[in-house]
């Protein structure tokens, strides 16, 4: 096991896989590590594993090929904390000792083959990073094996380990021995039958793929695959319908590339195999995974209970804030959250105060483009415990507090329909509203102070049925002008109320 980096220092992870060898490097050992570098080549070093029993020749030496890269670049970078992880292929393989010292030799690598339990566990714990609440199963799908794992409250209740990856059925050359080696081995496991009907949380690159390919198949509007999700039904159609194409007619129709859709197929039957064993409620496609639960794992328990998406934004609004105080962001929700005591949902002051920890994001560019980069730039965020819903509310709110909701776009620019409307498509019309009232109180909080945020603790908002009131005292008492009235009315019309401002005695 590798000792546990310095905060500040980066990070990296090597995983060999059965089909592929990757390299990622974070930015430090965080709550929300961001990645800073990946890059991933294909070897297939399992592909011959079902014939020979030994590592595939030929991806042995691209394997090496890319280790001698990666080792390259970590020097260069100077990263002393390095954790290189290897799974189904090395374990397995009669000559996966051989590979493991002759790493170790050339690049002094050395190499960690974990188990198929532990590797299920790790893969758990990077869902659980991402998602931060995980109750349901995980699945793990890779070139050399499955990984099933029953979650509950982020608990690992049960966990298996099964021989059905990508290049050990596509060694099975009929489609009638691929499906009875897949039933076999799902056949009576017992986590199939005591976990159905919960959500269902897959990874792996092939299952990846497929979200990616529903996605593109569906016109789906937010370009994020994380949190992407799918009921069950419509998943065991697709996945049936995806099982049964060529590589050539996947190429066409799913918009992925040609190296890729060779695993597609097998992918796809497994799934289907499991979809129908496991009767879930929903698919949900996971952005993190193994790297990122060796990650997590490595992180004092104070630590992992951060909630990710707070953890995520409160990152991104200290590198991107103009105040070098994150601390007056928190501030700013709290002095807002008045105005959203009549708001039903129970996310509602975690969703306020990641937009108002995001709502700098925009400050060094154009003010003509500063919207709609920050509105893109969120819609795209690699950030942790992210649904697409909050995403679209995040962006949204952010939109408005750059664009000044009500304000006509320019010609030259798309309408506002036109621009947020993949945000606006998977929200409700309330939710909508809910987003241009965030953004229109963070906007006025902003102009208030010249986003010198401390002077709010001057100003206080009070919200009736029949007014908004604005009361200054302090420091705050001659920040009132007619842009303050503007905005305060902006805002006040969403309430249908009367806005007043007023100065303390």
């Amino acid at each position: 096991m590798a000792a546990k980096p310095k905060k500040n220092l980066p990070v990296a992870v090597i995983d060999i896989g059965s089909n592929a060898v990757r390299l990622v490097i974070y930015d430090g050992l965080f709550r929300c590590p961001l990645r800073t570098h990946t890059e991933r080549l294909i070897c297939g070093l399992g592909r011959s594993m079902m014939q020979t029993g030994c590592l595939d020749p030929e991806g042995v030496a691209q394997a090496m090929d890319a280790l001698a890269r990666f080792s390259g670049i970590l020097e260069a970078l100077k990263i002393k904390t390095v954790i290189p992880l290897a799974t189904a292929a090395l374990r397995d393989a009669q000559d996966g000792p051989k590979f493991i010292a002759t790493v170790r030799e050339k690049f002094n690598i050395d190499i960690q083959v974990i188990s198929g339990m532990e590797e299920a566990r790790l893969s758990a714990l990077g869902v659980i990073a991402g998602f931060g609440a995980v109750s349901g199963v995980v699945g793990d799908f890779g070139g050399g094996s499955l990984e099933l794992i029953s979650v509950e409250n982020n608990r690992i209740l049960d966990q298996v380990t099964l021989p059905l990856g990508a290049l050990r059925i596509l060694a099975l050359k009929s489609e009638q021995e691929r499906h009875s080696y897949i039933q076999e081995h799902l056949a009576g496991v017992p986590l199939l039958q005591s976990a159905q009907k919960q959500n269902f949380y897959v990874l792996g690159g092939a299952w990846r793929s497929l979200g990616k390919a529903h996605m593109h198949m569906t016109d789906y509007t937010i370009p994020v695959l994380d949190h992407y999700t799918i009921r069950a039904n419509p998943a065991l159609e697709f996945t049936t319908l995806l099982s049964r194409q060529s590589p050539a007619s996947l190429e066409r129709m799913a918009g992925l590339s040609a190296r890729r859709v060779k695993d597609i197929p097998v992918a796809a039957l497994v799934m289907s195999y499991v979809l129908k064993y496991l009767k879930p409620q929903n698919i949900m496609f996971s952005g993190t995974g193994l790297r990122e639960g060796a990650i997590f794992d490595r992180l004092p328990q104070s630590e992992q209970q951060r909630h990710p998406l707070l953890t995520a934004c409160k990152d991104i609004g200290r590198r991107t804030n103009r105040l070098d105080n994150i601390d007056a962001f928190h501030d700013m929700a709290l002095w807002l959250r008045p105005l959203f005591q009549d708001t039903k949902k129970e996310d509602i002051a975690v969703i306020l105060e990641c937009a108002c920890l995001l709502s700098d994001l925009g400050w060094y560019e154009h003010e003509e483009h500063r919207a709609v980069n920050a509105y893109e730039r969120i819609m795209r965020f690699p950030l942790y415990g992210l649904s697409h819903r909050v995403r679209a509310l995040l962006a949204l709110a952010v939109y408005v507090r750059y664009h000044g909701y009500l304000r006509r776009a320019p010609r030259s620019e798309k309408t506002q329909a036109e621009l947020t409307a993949p945000a606006q498509s998977v929200l409700t019309k309330s939710e909508v509203d809910t987003a241009i009232r965030i953004g229109l109180a963070i906007r006025m909080a902003h102009l208030l102070t010249g986003s010198v945020l401390p002077l709010l603790k001057h100003a206080e908002l009070r919200l009736t049925d029949k007014t908004l009131r604005l009361i200054l005292s302090g420091k705050a008492v001659a920040l009132s002008g007619h842009i303050i009235q503007d905005a305060l009315e902006d805002l006040a019309k969403l309430y249908k109320c009367r806005p007043m401002i007023t100065r303390a005695q």
